[in-house]
């Protein structure tokens, strides 16, 4: 027998399962999730739906799956070494996040379709989100913020990346890492 006669069934599920999100992430991120068909996921994956639901549960969870996949890029960016709690940090981060607007789909599902589809409030339990927060702490050791104003800035952080992306997608010329720099200078004579 070969290997691929001796896979277990547990492997052939994950092998499906990941097939699925895959398509998923293309789909979702190409057409967005209102104009994303199960059926068409299915199709692409070589699947019938009965997979999803089995899977996923439904196209929300399904969709929910694939923001975290993207997410958890992010947040894997986001931890990479820099030099975290100082303006270079962040500017290095910026860069990471950039890099990742650049990625097909990201902007489409994690910035433009999962706070209308998944709810805003989902923000709060991000992993990414609450990275942010700590990297506020960081920042900013020496006055320590309440859970409120961590909150705020997370928001407003969040806020600030979706238009950055966004002007990105709308300006590809445009070279958003020069304007970082005096805005950075900035936040860090406050």
């Amino acid at each position: 027998m070969s290997n691929t006669q001796r896979r277990t069934q547990a492997q052939r599920r994950e092998e499906t399962r990941a097939r699925v999100l895959a398509c998923a992430r293309h789909r979702f991120g190409q057409q967005g999730y209102a104009a994303t068909a199960i059926e068409d996921i299915a199709r692409d994956a070589g699947s019938t739906i009965r997979p999803i639901y089995h899977y996923f549960g439904n196209k929300e969870a399904l969709f929910e799956a694939v923001t975290e996949s993207f997410e958890a890029e992010l947040l894997s960016a986001l931890q990479a070494p820099t030099a975290q709690g100082t303006a270079a940090g962040i500017a290095e981060s910026w860069q990471r996040f950039m890099a990742l607007c650049d990625t097909p789909g990201f902007v489409q599902v994690v910035l433009l379709d999962a706070p209308h589809v998944l709810g805003r409030e989902r923000l709060r339990r991000s992993a990414v989100v609450r990275e942010a927060q700590r990297r506020f702490d960081e920042m900013w050791p020496e006055r320590p913020l309440s859970d409120a104003d961590r909150e705020l800035y997370a928001r407003m952080l969040l806020a600030a990346l979706t238009e950055a992306a966004l002007m990105r997608g709308e300006r590809r010329d445009y070279d958003s890492s020069a304007a970082l720099v005096p805005l950075l200078m900035a936040l860090d004579t406050v």
